[in-house]
């Protein structure tokens, strides 16, 4: 394929994914809103210039901005995309609008303002659960290897730690394996932490402690990551799953949502603590890296034209699964300026019965913005530093 042809596929699978990832988290906040009798003022999808726009019967502006990152709603009452409060513009509407104030954002009861912030993280895992539900519905379960000790790696730390082969392992930590990419994925990013692993040898249970050893690997597109590894190999030969009913796969569905929204929160949560590194976390570049390699070999797997766009839009609807549990889980930390920041203020505001003050709300955006613009730079490097390693 051409630089310029990837470089084309890679824009539109980045957009193709924003598009669905956002939208979805924003509509869930507009909708709630719907609900709960808010004027939204604006739904941007993007941020920037506004390239197209219109206004609904409702008084609601659509628009559609040129660098598609990201989007907002803005209800009445806002002062901006963040949705803090406007203190004078709070006042008048109070004093000019009467009891049609109840529009307003910021004169909603705490359950109402607290149902509408956690409505865009809940809309990312539902958006989760619907795309893993259709693919185990459409698709069946993928073949997968039983967790099941096959070979164990000389010198490495499955064989310090006294694995055999024939060892089934059944929990790392406490977690349940159903799979050996459940256990590559619970060691992969935690290098130098002692697991738990709880195993089955022989018809009886034990636990072995181990900690996985931190190992500079390169990927097939050339890019180099520390990851986790214990030393251990899968037995030969996979298992596979008959095709899920529509109960059974929304089942998986959630099963698999929330086997996503665990790891990551768990992984997020001790780079946030310090305790693992941020190498694993991405931002936009990274996303328009993975969304690039995605349709590449997509592409390429296709033995047609038609094979590839349909393997090009299920791989890329996987993908927008995973980034949706991730976007949902991000916006519900809680930092200032995010919607988990938010809903801390609103916790106070109910056991305090009176909202934080002005101030105290504005010097926590400001903060909580340069955390999040802080969090964004760790992972702009890491991005930027996996995209030179492809080149040198």
């Amino acid at each position: 394929m051409s630089l310029i042809g990837s470089g084309f596929l890679t824009i539109f699978s980045f957009v193709f994914l924003i598009s669905i990832v956002v939208v979805i988290h924003e509509l869930g906040h507009y909708w709630a809103g719907r609900f709960c009798g808010v004027h939204a003022e604006a739904f941007s999808m993007g941020f920037g210039p506004t390239l197209v726009s219109w206004r609904d019967k409702r008084g609601t502006v659509w628009r559609v901005a040129a660098f598609p990152v990201g989007g907002y709603v803005k209800f009445l009452g806002d002062a901006g995309a963040a949705s803090e409060p406007d203190a004078e513009k709070l006042a008048q509407l109070r004093q000019q609008m009467g009891e049609a104030a109840d529009r307003c954002y910021h004169f909603k009861p705490i359950w109402q303002r607290a149902f509408i912030t956690a409505a865009g993280p809940i809309a990312n895992f539902i958006l989760a659960i619907v795309i893993f539900s259709g693919i185990a519905m459409t698709f069946g379960s993928q073949p997968y290897q039983l967790p099941i000790v096959g070979s164990v790696v000389e010198g490495g730390a499955g064989e310090e730690a006294g694995f055999e082969v024939g060892d089934r392992i059944t929990a790392i930590n406490g977690n349940r394996i159903d799979t050996f990419q459940d256990i590559i994925t619970e060691v992969v990013w935690r290098p130098g932490e002692e697991l738990r692993f709880e195993i089955v040898r022989d018809d009886s249970a034990m636990v072995i402690m181990a900690a996985p050893r931190g190992q500079r690997e390169e990927d097939r597109f050339g890019g180099t990551r520390t990851l986790g590894r214990i030393g251990l190999g899968s037995v030969e030969g996979s298992a596979l799953q008959d095709r899920y009913n529509p109960i059974e796969a929304v089942g998986q569905g959630i099963d698999r949502t929330w086997s996503v929204v665990s790891m990551t929160a768990r992984y997020v949560s001790r780079v946030v603590t310090g305790r693992a590194s941020a190498e694993l976390l991405n931002g936009p570049v990274g996303i328009v890296t993975a969304a690039g390699q995605t349709a590449s070999t997509s592409i390429e797997a296709g033995d047609s034209a038609g094979e590839s766009v349909f393997l090009l839009l299920v791989n890329l609807i996987n993908l927008a699964a995973f980034l949706s549990v991730g976007l949902g889980l991000v916006n519900l930390l809680p930092i200032p300026i995010l919607d988990g920041g938010h809903l801390v203020y609103y916790a106070y505001e109910a056991v305090a019965r009176r909202p934080l003050s002005m101030q105290a709300q504005a010097l926590g955006f400001r903060v909580g913005l340069v955390f999040v613009l802080g969090l964004m730079l760790v992972a702009t490097w890491n991005d930027l530093n996996y995209l030179l390693g492809q080149i040198f």
